[in-house]
């Protein structure tokens, strides 16, 4: 029987990595002061309607409740769950707060598009906050994070949503025709900017500033760049912001896994101030991204200022089993096979050793010794202790080592 498409069953090594991905995940967070927070796994449809953070409403599993006939949703998103949290049930706590999570989210896809329909998230919302320093540690957080995985090849490319909105403004381009120029820079496709500027009916200059915008990537060296051709209060204020993110960036340690990229706009109705996206070299697309996002809380009735990020778990257990990394240390140290009538002393056994720590299966169906180690040998059990077949002797047991063969009979008063 089929499962639908677009979902994953993990299992064991595959099960234990994405434990590994979640553990080091919310080590990060709690190291950095984060509190976890748990939010239901679905909602009213309005919280996800009011949330505006990209997702669209095409693309959210919806269903009826019964008794009142309302609109349920699967969550798309944790980030607006959190929002409403903060918004009412944290609306008088000490800010800021510092929430945490790791969770499943749900997207309904396309036939044929290849995207996962349940994908697991891991993140930070900083709420209560707005200055560079927040900014700064949510990235400086991102970088921990992919470091702590170990992921190499780690990049982080920041960029700003009011650099480009400023520039836009003050170049005074029409409302149809600015949709098409956040499509061609987000692309990076010049020729289809040029061809959407010449449809505009604005300046020259203003044309070469915008085209500049593709052009903003690199290093440091790229924010002074980038202040050359701002040419407007709002563009000027984001790059004093940027610069005092980097700066700060550069106390964390982490500014050589940051790049500046100012035609970064993903999320423009969303975010209100600095973006940024994080990539692995050889994975086409981002591994984690996030942000600062003023307005979503007064969407829930509280005016809070906030930013935060998630990882995509999803693509980071990819990565890692193409590496061959992360594979949990999880294994069971013993298995217990007594091939007796009488079960007791293995069941005594068993349960000494769970007392002292240990994790003890026993082998409870009938089958041959061969066999029940071929078991254990598969479900990555480290040791068998045998009873009861053989030569071995009333009070006795062999405990044998499953990678080597390696054996030792021991008196069972021993164990």
């Amino acid at each position: 029987m089929e499962i639908p498409r677009g979902l994953r069953t993990y299992i064991y090594d595959q099960s234990a990595r994405k434990r590994w991905v979640e553990e080091r995940l919310l080590k990060v967070f709690f190291r950095w002061g984060f509190q976890e927070i748990v939010t239901p796994a679905f909602e009213y449809l309005d919280t996800f309607s009011e949330g505006g953070n990209g997702v669209s409403t095409d693309r959210v599993f919806k269903f009826t409740e019964r008794g009142t006939g309302k609109l349920l949703a699967l969550r798309p998103d944790i980030t607006p769950q959190i929002a409403r949290t903060a918004a009412t049930l944290l609306k008088d706590s000490p800010k800021p707060l510092r929430l945490c999570y790791c969770g499943n989210v749900f997207r309904s896809a396309d036939p044929g598009s290849g995207e996962g329909q349940e994908l697991y998230q891991g993140g930070i919302e900083l709420i209560g906050l707005d200055s560079p320093e927040a900014d700064a540690e949510t990235i400086a957080i991102a970088v921990e994070c992919m470091k702590e995985l170990g992921l190499e090849g780690f990049k982080v490319a920041i960029g700003h949503m009011e650099f480009f909105k400023g520039i836009l403004s003050d170049a005074r381009v029409n409302e149809g025709l600015q949709e098409e120029i956040k499509i061609r820079i987000q692309k990076k496709d010049a020729s289809g900017l040029d061809e959407v500027l010449s449809r505009c009916n604005i300046k020259d200059e203003k044309k070469e500033r915008i085209k500049k915008i593709l052009t903003l990537f690199g290093g440091k060296e790229v924010i002074d760049k980038a202040r050359e051709i701002a040419d407007n209060p709002i563009s000027l204020r984001a790059i004093d912001n940027l610069r005092k993110v980097y700066q700060i960036l550069t106390v964390y340690g982490v500014d050589d896994s940051v790049l500046i990229d100012l035609g970064e706009i993903r999320g423009f109705g969303y975010y209100t101030g600095l973006v940024f996206e994080g990539f692995i070299k050889g994975l086409g697309s981002e591994i984690c991204g996030g942000g600062r996002y003023d307005n979503l809380l007064e969407r829930y009735g509280a005016k809070i200022p906030a930013t935060g990020f998630a990882v995509d778990i999803n693509r980071v257990i990819d990565v890692l089993e193409k590496e061959k990394k992360g594979k949990s240390d999880f294994v069971i140290d013993y298995i217990v096979i007594d091939f007796r009538d009488d079960k007791k002393t293995a069941q005594e056994i068993s349960y000494r050793l769970r007392e002292r720590g240990y994790k003890v299966a026993r082998d409870i169906i009938k089958r041959g010794l061969s066999d029940s180690l071929k078991y254990a040998e598969n479900m990555n059990i480290e040791n068998a202790i045998i009873m009861g077949t053989g030569d071995i002797k009333e009070g006795e047991a062999i405990i044998r080592k499953i990678s080597t063969g390696e054996e030792k009979k021991i008196r069972i008063e021993e164990l």
